[in-house]
């Protein structure tokens, strides 16, 4: 768990704030849209992202060992 908040950390401010907002205090797809200034679609984008990019720097780290 210590890798994944670390990980989440090192996310861009943009897509730490909306992983935050949607799988920690699970805000809808409008609410942080509006929080945000954002369309729901930009919403979802920024998500998928981050949700990606965690999950190569989880894989890479757990392929070698780190």
């Amino acid at each position: 768990m210590d890798i994944i908040h670390s990980l989440v950390n090192r996310l861009p401010k943009k897509q730490r704030t909306v992983m935050q907002l949607r799988d920690i205090e699970g805000k809808s797809y409008r609410e942080i849209a509006d929080l945000m200034q954002f369309t729901e679609e930009q919403v979802k984008t920024t998500l998928f992202q981050a949700r990606k990019k965690i999950k190569q720097q989880y894989l890479d780290i757990d392929g070698y060992g780190l």
